[in-house]
């Protein structure tokens, strides 16, 4: 088989790029249940998310939970006034279209009216709040959305509070979770995938078996979860003095591309490596690194979402998924001070600070060698230097003074917000992309046979689409963890430069280290000659999503 770019066969292709949506539901933690609609399935439901309790900061805050209370009010009486009477219809004919009008009467009054009275209750304690808010910002105090008050951010504390409990320990709930409904774990569970053991206790060969550190028998959920956490130990990036690192990598990649794929799997149990020799193994570096992210870069943005997926699956708790993004941000914002803290403790000695530079310079050129690096980089580049901008110019709990009424603070501010709707619609238009362009695959597929053609025809049509389709389902990927990585990086910011640990001078000295590091990250290149970056993990992704689907099409 090649592993060029070339589209693997049509129901392989849409097999894969229907398992990539999904995984991509996943990402965003919606349970599979609750999108399949299937009976029986638990939410999480509040109160808050129709109409909005929480204590609001301040009046402007007051105001937005106020309207938007209002606006659900009378929303949710129009839509009752219109469903009630066409569904008491449809179960009890006249009689229960009346009674459905005299119900969806009621709530067009009620629902509207406890609108209003939460939006003036909103409003008003938004008001009561305001000053306790002018005061804390001023004092730099930073609003905890979650648990709607004030704080002094302290990052010795947060070192301590890390240290109390492990994300493993959280992530060992989900999967018991999961095993106790007999689901697999793990991104197998949240893919749908299935669990069940091949059934073969005689083997010809263990020696991938033993690579991964699994039995003969193993289910693919426990092959992927081995895979998963012993690429991460073996990973090079993690091994720099190890001679052997990147064999050892190859060797768990190719144990891994074989036994994750049910075909492939077979012949080896069968015949051991030598029903293997027509297959072509690919390097799985691109595809790891593009769902989990590059371990050079763990030290900038931590454990992506889609790794978190990958460690427990899509059976995390809203309170477990909170919890584990606070621990992410906490330790990021604790390795970023103490980057930092060679600029700072430069106090204005030229030479200590063209150290620091050096040393910034030298991890991004290091760091851009990674799978995305580039991008990456420039990434957390951009809300370094706005961050640091943003502090240095606010009057209001930063360093910056009233002379430009806080103009350049609001003014980073915007361009931040500008970055996240531009990253928020480039991963809209990839959904769409995809859903457009499978659509008119499915009408070519469809003229095909009406035109006479046979099903081979339809497949053919089918797939002019599919590699399309495959480049719009992970660019979709891509913007949903650069948004992640924006939104990460984003808070480690804001504890870096709000941490009450340290002086307000210090404060000063980090942001404007911060500053250095966002323009050094911004400015650094890909090095020349890497390759077709998409071309290589559009393979690995065929190849971790597909094994060998592909690889029996092309032997036939």
């Amino acid at each position: 088989m090649s592993t060029g770019g070339s589209s693997g066969s049509p129901r392989a292709d849409a097999k894969m790029v229907e398992d990539a949506q999904r995984a991509l539901v996943a990402f965003s933690g919606v349970p599979a249940a609750a999108v399949s609609g299937e009976a029986g399935a638990e939410t999480e439901i509040d109160l808050n998310d129709f109409m909005s309790l929480r204590r609001p900061q301040n009046i402007m805050s007051g105001i937005s939970s106020g309207m938007q209370s209002v606006g659900k009010g009378v929303l949710g009486g129009a839509a009752a006034l219109i469903a009630a009477p066409v569904v008491g219809a449809r179960s009890e004919g006249i009689g229960g279209f009346a009674k459905g009008l005299g119900a969806g009467l009621c709530a067009a009054v009620a629902l509207p009216v406890a609108g209003a009275a939460v939006g003036i209750t909103q409003i008003a304690r938004g008001a009561y709040n305001t000053p306790e808010a002018i005061m804390e910002a001023n004092a730099g105090k930073r609003w905890d959305s979650h648990r709607r008050v004030w704080v002094a951010e302290d990052l010795v504390q947060e070192s301590l509070k890390l240290s109390e409990c492990s994300d493993e320990d959280i992530l060992e709930k989900a999967r018991e979770r999961a095993k106790a409904r007999g689901e697999a774990p793990g991104l197998e569970g949240a893919l749908g995938g299935g669990g069940g053991v091949t059934g073969v206790t005689g083997v010809a060969s263990t020696e991938y078996y033993d690579a991964l550190d699994v039995a003969p028998t193993a289910t693919a959920a426990e092959i992927k979860r081995s895979y998963y956490l012993l690429a991460r130990k073996l990973h090079p990036d993690k091994n720099p003095d190890d001679p052997e690192a990147h064999q050892k990598f190859q060797r768990i990649g190719e144990a891994y591309q074989v036994l994750s794929d049910e075909t492939l799997r077979k012949k080896y149990d069968e015949r051991g490596k030598d029903g293997l020799k027509d297959h072509a193994f690919v390097d799985p570096s691109a595809f790891f690194a593009m769902l989990f992210g590059s371990d050079q870069m763990e030290g900038l943005v931590g454990r992506l979402q889609l790794a978190t997926l990958a460690a427990a699956g899509a059976d995390l708790t809203k309170d477990e998924r909170r919890l584990l993004q606070e621990r992410r941000v906490g330790r990021l914002a604790v390795k970023l001070a103490a980057m930092l803290q060679g600029y700072v403790d430069a106090n204005g000695d030229d030479a200590k600070i063209k150290s620091f530079e050096g040393h910034i310079r030298a991890m991004a050129d290091h760091l851009v060698t990674a799978s995305y690096g580039d991008i990456m980089l420039h990434t957390i580049g951009f809300v370094y230097e706005k961050q640091s901008l943003e502090y240095q110019t606010d009057p209001v709990g930063g360093m910056g003074t009233w002379a430009d009424l806080g103009f350049r603070a609001n003014y980073a501010r915007m361009e931040q917000m500008g970055k996240r709707m531009q990253s928020q619609f480039n991963a809209l238009g990839a959904g769409m992309r995809v859903i457009s362009t499978m659509r008119a695959a499915d009408t070519e597929a469809k003229a095909a046979q009406g035109g006479g053609g046979d099903e081979s025809a339809a497949e053919a049509a089918m797939a002019k689409r599919q590699k399309d389709v495959l480049n719009h389902v992970m660019e979709a990927i891509w913007n949903a963890s650069a948004l992640d990585i924006e939104a990460t990086v984003r808070k480690v910011c804001d504890k870096v430069l709000h941490d009450f640990s340290v002086s307000k001078e210090v404060r000063g000295r980090r942001a404007k280290g911060l500053e250095i590091m966002g323009q050094i990250f911004q400015a650094v290149k890909a090095p020349e000659g890497k390759g077709d970056r998409m071309r290589d993990v559009e393979e690995a992704m065929r190849k971790a999503f597909m094994g060998s689907e592909e690889d029996g099409a092309e032997s036939d």
